[in-house]
């Protein structure tokens, strides 16, 4: 990048600039107020769009000259490309026409790196030299660390959003683990503590617990084959029961058989008695006439016939009819006798019949159960003789007391095993839970080292200080350069992001125990370091006026010899002097600034 000409106009100070930078190195030089800071502050706000002495847009008039009522500032670049800035509106070269290099701000402002914080100069240093904080190299390092592989991995996306977002992100889950720790524990976590922590065992003997275990499987055996015997001895005993039970209720029905047989004889001759009596009675009642359906039907069969003979002619199935009826009659009359006509009855008989029926039926029912009886108690004697010969002894009670005593013994045994065997369980299943949590915890505090250990290695002091000290070599050693060139202190950046410097023979200072000029000098080496790695290769310093005469001289033969050597293109220089210097290098051009413009060279003061 080459600076080829400015053009400024009422840019606070500066009210109206024109000129042309035909040289590598231009000075600027005037009195207090003649406009050199106003021109350099309205370069680099054409350059970045950066204000520094408002910070809102708004604010912008604010900038224009007293009397003015716009202004603008301009830099041409390479000769054809034109980065501007209009006041009041704070209109810029748009993006398509000009993008300003990422370095830029800081070979504008020399002091802008030393007063960024450390992590901020490290992600700048970064992106200076180039260095990613993804891709193989880190996991690389970090599994050379000894980080856990898996951790690695899921580690490895953050890596995106670069080393500070890792680290943070590693620290957060090492604090989930300790807090998971402390889940587990109960506990509050502590590095040395977690390594030893072990969770409280019970009192717990497996050899105890085995024994209890064979014992109650014996104990279980026993109590089935003593429930096996009480279960004979009392089915024997219900049996035995049962059979005398039965015994005597069979012998009760064997001593009702002479009674019964007795009551039999009496009533089944009074049943025939009342079958004559009944008999007689319906005959009485109809008339005569045979009383049945069967005498009915014959009677009926019979009138039918008498009253169907007399009329005319009948074919042959007519006659067929007739003769079967007739022969009908014929056996009716050989079984029964005569059919007799009905006479007019007893009607007497015919009012006792119903009452005579029922009597009958009584005497039926009574037969046909006292014969019923009789058959029970003959098969109750029968009975009576095979039971007697199988019933045998009655159990002995002493026996079953004795087998109901052994059952009780066993299930109080039982329980007593039982209740013994749940605390040998319960100590084992809890000497289990302690181990496991005893191993959870490890498993955690593990973890929690892992991942301190890939937030170490993640930290600025770990890899990406690693990787700035090596990317650190070219800026140290260009700074290296320009202190010998410039005849200078020595000044280094450290890994850690700190600035030192130091004279020759002497121990270094840390840069905010420099000195203004120190700090000036550095701030200016630094600069330049900035511009030479990021080839921007342009350079603006102000207040040169800080520096002694001496160290003006340096800065010019510094300045003259980078630009010698094409290391600079374009190089500002702003201060307060008296005059102008008498002689300058070949590449040194100077003007002087008066009231805001430029006017003619001075002699020397």
């Amino acid at each position: 990048m080459k600076l080829t000409g400015l053009s400024v106009q009422n840019f606070l100070g500066a009210r109206a600039v024109e000129v042309q930078l035909t040289k590598p190195v231009t000075l600027f030089a005037g009195k207090n107020g003649a406009g050199k800071s106003s021109l350099q502050e309205a370069i680099r706000m054409a350059l970045t769009g950066e204000a520094v002495r408002v910070g809102l847009k708004k604010d912008y008039g604010q900038l224009i000259t007293e009397g003015a009522e716009s202004g603008f500032a301009e830099v041409e670049i390479d000769g054809t490309v034109r980065a501007f800035v209009t006041l009041p509106d704070g209109k810029t070269t748009p993006l398509t026409e000009y993008v300003p290099p990422t370095a830029l701000p800081y070979v504008l402002d020399a002091q802008r790196f030393a007063k960024l914080e450390p992590n901020e100069r490290r992600a700048f240093l970064f992106g200076l030299m180039g260095l990613s904080a993804g891709g193989a190299e880190v996991k690389k390092r970090m599994l050379a660390k000894g980080c856990n592989d898996q951790k690695v991995e899921s580690i490895m996306p953050m890596l995106r959003s670069g080393f500070d977002a890792a680290h943070k992100e590693a620290q957060a889950k090492a604090r989930d683990e300790k807090a998971a720790w402390r889940t587990i524990t109960g506990e509050t976590y502590g590095d040395k503590k977690a390594a030893s922590w072990a969770a409280e065992k019970p009192a717990f003997d497996a050899a105890a617990l085995a024994d209890l275990q064979q014992r109650l499987a014996a104990t279980d055996a026993g109590l089935a084959a003593a429930n096996q015997r009480m279960g004979a001895l009392q089915a024997d005993h219900k049996r035995h029961a049962e059979t005398a039970q039965r015994l005597a209720d069979l012998r009760e029905k064997g001593s009702r058989y002479a009674r019964v047989d007795d009551k039999l004889v009496r009533d089944e001759a009074e049943l025939k008695e009342w079958e004559a009596k009944v008999e007689d009675a319906r005959q009485r009642a109809a008339g005569g006439r045979k009383v049945g359906l069967v005498h009915d039907l014959a009677f009926s069969l019979n009138e039918s016939l008498r009253m169907v003979i007399p009329f005319g002619e009948m074919d042959d199935h007519q006659r067929a009819n007739l003769a079967d009826a007739n022969a009908v009659l014929e056996k009716y009359s050989a079984e029964h006798g005569s059919i007799e006509s009905a006479g007019a009855g007893d009607s007497e008989a015919r009012n006792k019949l119903p009452e005579y029926e029922k009597a009958l039926h009584l005497l039926q029912s009574a037969v046909a159960n006292d014969k019923r009886d009789l058959a029970e108690a003959d098969a109750a004697a029968k009975a009576i003789a095979e039971l007697e010969a199988a019933v045998g002894s009655a159990p002995d009670e002493a026996e079953i007391h004795a087998a109901r005593k052994h059952l009780d013994d066993l299930k109080a045994e039982r329980s007593d095993i039982t209740a013994k065997l749940a605390g040998q369980q319960d100590a084992e299943r809890q000497a289990k839970q302690a181990d496991e949590r005893t191993a959870k915890a490890l498993a955690a505090h593990e973890s929690v080292l892992a991942w301190i250990a890939i937030a170490d290695a993640l930290a600025p002091d770990g890899i990406p200080g690693e990787m700035l000290a090596e990317a650190l070599g070219p800026i140290n050693d260009r700074l290296e350069q320009s202190s010998q060139d410039a005849e200078w202190l020595h000044v280094h950046v450290e890994s850690n992001m700190s600035v030192w410097a130091a004279y020759p023979g002497l121990p270094p200072r840390p840069y905010a125990l420099l000195s203004e000029s120190e700090k000036w000098r550095a701030d200016a080496m630094l600069a330049e370091a900035i511009s030479h790695l990021s080839k921007v290769k342009v350079l603006v310093l102000d207040r040169l006026d800080v520096l002694d005469l001496k160290g003006r001289e340096d800065l010019i033969a510094w300045l003259d010899i980078l630009a010698q050597d094409g290391e600079i293109n374009t190089a500002l220089i702003f201060g307060t002097l008296k005059a102008l210097p008498p002689t300058l290098p070949q590449t040194i051009a100077a003007h002087w600034l008066e009231n805001g413009v430029v006017a003619q060279l001075k002699e020397a003061a």
